[in-house]
C-alpha cells in the first residue's frame, strides 16, 4: 500500500490546525485566572500498543491531543482535538473511534478521523471543587484510508467534569455522536464516548493516574460488539525543561468489556506540554 506521501501531507494538514487551534489560549494566558496542572492549555503526545487476542501483529497509535482555550462574549470555552496516526495489521473494532469496520481489508496505516469538542462556561461565574460545564462533540472523516476512519461527519451534545480536591483531580469528557452525513456507502456511526481522568498526587514530583483510551459504546452494534471498558492505570513524572512544565509517564489497560475481536490490553505512553 503505496500511501507514505499523501500520509504525511495529512498529517502536516492536522498538525498545523492543532497548533492554529491551541494559539487563542497563549495570546490570553495572561489575562486568565490560574488553572490546575492538569487543565488548559495543554499538548500531549500519546504512544500506544494495542494487543491483539489472536493476532501475532499488534497495533500501534501515535495519538496527538492539543487543549485550548478562548474568551467568546460572556463565555469561556474550552476546546480539544485529537487525532491518529495508526498502524493496524486488520480491522480492530471501535478503533480508531468512530470506525464502523469497512468490509475486505487486512491491514491499514495512516491517519485517523479528527474527535474535538467544545464546552461552554460563563466567564466569573465561581465554583468548588466541582465544575460542570456542557457543549458539543464533533468528529471529521478526516482518514487517510477508508479502514482508519468513519467515513461520515458526525455530531452530538457532551459535557466536561472535573472535581478538584487536595491531591485528587479527576472527572470526564463524555459525547454522545451520531452522523449526520458522509460517505453513503458507510455504515452509520451512533456512539457514545466517555474519556474519564483521575490523577492522585504522591508528592511534588509523582502522579497515579488513570487516564484510558476511553469507555466507548456502539448502539448499533449486536449484543457482546457493543462496548469498550479499561481498567487499570500507571504514573507520572512531573519535571521542568527551562520554562516549559512536562510530564512523562506511562501505564497499562486491560479491556475488561471488548469486542469479540477487539483489543485486550494497551500500554500507553504519554509526554505532556502545559
Amino acid at each position: 500500500m503505496s500511501t507514505a506521501p499523501n500520509n504525511l501531507q495529512h498529517l502536516g494538514a492536522i498538525l498545523l490546525c492543532g497548533l492554529v487551534l491551541a494559539l487563542p489560549a497563549s495570546a490570553e494566558e495572561g489575562s486568565q485566572e490560574s488553572e490546575h496542572a492538569y487543565g488548559l492549555n495543554r499538548q500531549a503526545t500519546w504512544l500506544f500498543r494495542s494487543f491483539l487476542p489472536d493476532e501475532s501483529d499488534d497495533a500501534t497509535t501515535l495519538g496527538l491531543e492539543f487543549e485550548s482555550s478562548f474568551h467568546l462574549g460572556g463565555w469561556d470555552v474550552k476546546n480539544i482535538s485529537y487525532f491518529e496516526f495508526n498502524d493496524y495489521p486488520r480491522a480492530i473494532p471501535g478503533q480508531p473511534i468512530g470506525n464502523p469496520e469497512p468490509e475486505g481489508f487486512e491491514e491499514a496505516t495512516g491517519i485517523g478521523d479528527l474527535l474535538t469538542g467544545f464546552w461552554f462556561s460563563r466567564q466569573g461565574v465561581p465554583h468548588g471543587p466541582h465544575h460542570l460545564s456542557w457543549g458539543l462533540g464533533a468528529q471529521l472523516p478526516t482518514a487517510s484510508e477508508d479502514e482508519l476512519g468513519s467515513g461520515k461527519w458526525s455530531v452530538g451534545p457532551s459535557f466536561d467534569y472535573e472535581y478538584e480536591n487536595g491531591r485528587w483531580f479527576a472527572g470526564a469528557i463524555a459525547m454522545q455522536l451520531w452522523s449526520v452525513a458522509g460517505d453513503s456507502d458507510r455504515k452509520d456511526v451512533s456512539m457514545l464516548i466517555v474519556k474519564p481522568f483521575v490523577y492522585y498526587s504522591l508528592n511534588t514530583d509523582w502522579d497515579l493516574m488513570y487516564v484510558p483510551y476511553g469507555i466507548s459504546v456502539y448502539w448499533d452494534k449486536s449484543s457482546g460488539e457493543k462496548m469498550y471498558l479499561p481498567l487499570g492505570g500507571g504514573a507520572q513524572r512531573r519535571f521542568r525543561l527551562g520554562e516549559t512544565e512536562m510530564n512523562l509517564g506511562a501505564a497499562l489497560y486491560y479491556n475488561v468489556v471488548r469486542p469479540t475481536k477487539g483489543t485486550q490490553w494497551d500500554l500507553r505512553f504519554l509526554l505532556e506540554f502545559q
